[in-house]
């Protein structure tokens, strides 16, 4: 028997039982990075999940923690709209850091908590 309880429900699919329950998205915000890598997000220990989206023409890629991040190295966003939408195999609580191919490059950040 098959059941679409919709987001924040369990329903059993084919014998597998989902226990998935919605998350609180925090405010959406914005942060501008530049050309050496520097905090875009701060660290959250209550952090489910995160999207961060690349607002500007540049290339801008991420470090996290105490990882600096390097420009064309690791997860990179290489063009308007780029996104890095963090899943259950890089899941992780840590700062974000972020560096741009120049200066002024916008991106666009949804946690979820």
């Amino acid at each position: 028997m098959s059941q679409n309880p919709g987001i924040g429900g369990s329903a059993t699919i084919s014998g597998v039982v989902s226990t998935k329950t919605a998350l609180t998205p925090s405010a959406p915000t914005t942060s501008t990075v530049g050309v050496t890598s520097a905090l875009a997000v701060a660290s959250n220990a209550n952090r489910k999940g995160l999207a961060i989206v690349n607002l500007s023409a540049n290339t801008i890629s991420i470090g996290f923690g105490s990882n600096p991040a390097v420009l064309n190295s690791g997860i990179t966003l290489t063009q308007l709209g780029s996104v890095y939408e963090m899943s259950e195999y890089d899941y992780n609580t840590l700062a974000v850091n972020c560096i741009a191919s120049l200066a002024g490059s916008v991106i666009s950040i949804q946690e979820f908590v």
